[in-house]
C-alpha cells in the first residue's frame, strides 16, 4: 500500500542558488594573469587562471545570479575555447559550468561535471562534503539512483547529516531494488532517530514497509503497521493492520469478528450495511440483543439497511433485535441476581457485555469486573479483552489499558486484540 517517494529533491532555483555559494566559497577568486601564456608548457604552475579563461567565468557566475544559465553556457564555452588550458584552469571551468549547466536545466550535465571536479586534486578537502551533498541532490533530481546511492555514502562517511538526504539512502536502496539494503538502512534510521528521543519520520517506516512487502516478509510488515498506527494512526494503515491480523493462522475470526468490528467502529472506520447487518446478527447470536438493536437502529437511521435484496430480513433481525432487547431490560433485575449466585463469573461477566449494549458501561464494567474476580471462567482472556473495551468506552482509559495488558495469553487472537486496542486508546489519549 505504500508509495515510494522522495523527500531530497529541491527546488531547482534553490539548488542553484546553494550550489552558486559552493562555487563562490570553494573556486580560487577567478583572478587574472597580467600575461598569458602562448604554450602549455610555459603555463602557470600554480593555481592561477589566465585572463582569457578568468573574464568569461566571471561573467558566467554574474549571468548564474541572474539565473541566465544558458547565456553561462555560453560564457563558459569560450573559456573552454582558449588554447592550452592548465589542469587548474579546466578545475575552475568545470566547477563553473557544473552550476551554470544546473541553471540551464541540465542537471545530468551538472552532476558529471561536478563528479570531475570532486575527483580533481585540486577540490579543497574543506569543500568536498557541501559538494557531495551537491552531487547526491543533483543525482536524485536525475532520478540516477545508482549514482545517488554512491555519492550518498560518501557523504555519510564524510560526516554529512542533513536529515532528508539521509532518509533517501532507504529509499534510493528500495528504489534500486534492494530490498534488503533499504530494509536495514530504514530500520538503522527509526533506531537512532528513537534513540535520539525523536519521533521518526512517516516515510521511514512507510520505506520499510514498502521494502518488507517486496520482500515478501509478512511478519516484518505487520511489525511495521503496528509501528504505524501508535506513531502515525490513519484509517488507511488501520485498516491494512486488521485484515492482516484477522488472516494469521490460529485467529479464530468468527468467535472474534463481533470484537474486530467494535474496534473498526471505534477507530472510526466506516462500516457497509452488510457489516453492520453481519456484526447485529453475531451479537443476537451470542445474546446481546441490547448492542443488536443499537447497532440496527444506527443503520437504518443512517439509510444502510432496509433496501435491496436482503431487506426483508434485516427487517426480521430488527423486530427480533427489539422484542429481545425489551425483554433483557425487563429481566435485568432478575439475572444478575442469579448470576451473582452462579457458581463461577462467567453469568457476571455475559451480563456486563448485554448490560453494556444498552449504553450503561459504568455498571457493565462493575458485572464484568466481579464475574472476573469470581473466576473459574473458560475464556479468562476473552473477558479481560472485553473489560478492556467497556472500561475504555466508559471513560477509564488507565484501567481499560491495564486490562488490555492483562491478556497475555494466544487465546486465537485475543491476545493481538488487545495489543491493538491498547495502541488505540494511547493514541486517544494523546489527541485529548
Amino acid at each position: 500500500m505504500f508509495a515510494n517517494r522522495f523527500s531530497a529533491r529541491p527546488h531547482r532555483a534553490a539548488l542553484v542558488s546553494s550550489l552558486l555559494c559552493a562555487l563562490l566559497v570553494s573556486a580560487a577568486p577567478v583572478g587574472a594573469q597580467t600575461a598569458a601564456p602562448a604554450s602549455a608548457a610555459s603555463a602557470p604552475a600554480g593555481p592561477t587562471v589566465r585572463a582569457e579563461v578568468a573574464n568569461p567565468l566571471n561573467a558566467a557566475q554574474t549571468m548564474i545570479r541572474a539565473n541566465q544559465g544558458k547565456e553561462a553556457l555560453a560564457k563558459v564555452a569560450e573559456a573552454e575555447g582558449v588554447p592550452n588550458l592548465t589542469p587548474y584552469e579546466q578545475h575552475t571551468i568545470n566547477h563553473t559550468k557544473a552550476v551554470a549547466a544546473l541553471a540551464a536545466g541540465d542537471p545530468a550535465l551538472s552532476l558529471s561535471l561536478f563528479e570531475k571536479v570532486l575527483a580533481s586534486s585540486f577540490m579543497p578537502e574543506k569543500d568536498r562534503l557541501p559538494i557531495t551533498e551537491s552531487a547526491v541532490r543533483l543525482a536524485i533530481q536525475s532520478k540516477n539512483h545508482a549514482k545517488a546511492i554512491e555519492h550518498l555514502k560518501s557523504y555519510k562517511q564524510q560526516g554529512g547529516n542533513d536529515g532528508a538526504l539521509l532518509r533517501a539512502h532507504a529509499q534510493l536502496l528500495a528504489e534500486t531494488n534492494d530490498f534488503a539494503g533499504a530494509i536495514a538502512e530504514a530500520k538503522a534510521q527509526i533506531a537512532a532517530e528513537t534513540a535520539a528521543g525523536r519521533k521518526p519520520p512517516e516515510t521511514l517506516y512507510r520505506v520499510l514497509g514498502y521494502s518488507q512487502q517486496k520482500a515478501n516478509d509478512t511478519a516484518g510488515y505487520v511489525q511495521t503497521l503496528e509501528q504505524l498506527v501508535q506513531q502515525y494512526p490513519t484509517p488507511d494503515y488501520w485498516a491494512d493492520l486488521l485484515s492482516r491480523i484477522v488472516r494469521k493462522p490460529g485467529f479464530s475470526d468468527d468467535r472474534l469478528r463481533l470484537d474486530v468490528y467494535r474496534l473498526q467502529r471505534s477507530l472510526g472506520v466506516k462500516l457497509e450495511g452488510e457489516e453492520i447487518a453481519d456484526m447485529a446478527q453475531r451479537a443476537m447470536l451470542i445474546g446481546l440483543p441490547a448492542e443488536a438493536k443499537a447497532l440496527l437502529d444506527e443503520g437504518y437511521g443512517a439509510g444502510l439497511l432496509g433496501k435491496g435484496k436482503d431487506a426483508a430480513a434485516q427487517a426480521k433481525l430488527r423486530d427480533q433485535a427489539n422484542k429481545a432487547a425489551a425483554q433483557d431490560a425487563k429481566a435485568l433485575a432478575e439475572n444478575e441476581a442469579a448470576a451473582q449466585k452462579a457458581k463461577d463469573g462467567t453469568a457476571l461477566v455475559n451480563l456486563g457485555m448485554a448490560v453494556a449494549g444498552t449504553g450503561a458501561w459504568d455498571k457493565a464494567a462493575t458485572l464484568i469486573e466481579q464475574g472476573i474476580a469470581k473466576g473459574g471462567l473458560r475464556r479468562a482472556d476473552e473477558a479481560a479483552l472485553h473489560l478492556g473495551y467497556v472500561q475504555w468506552r466508559a471513560g477509564r482509559s488507565d484501567d481499560a489499558l491495564r486490562s488490555f495488558g492483562g491478556v497475555k495469553g494466544a487465546d486465537e487472537g485475543t491476545n493481538d486484540l488487545a495489543r491493538l486496542w491498547a495502541y488505540h486508546v494511547r493514541a486517544a489519549a494523546k489527541k485529548s
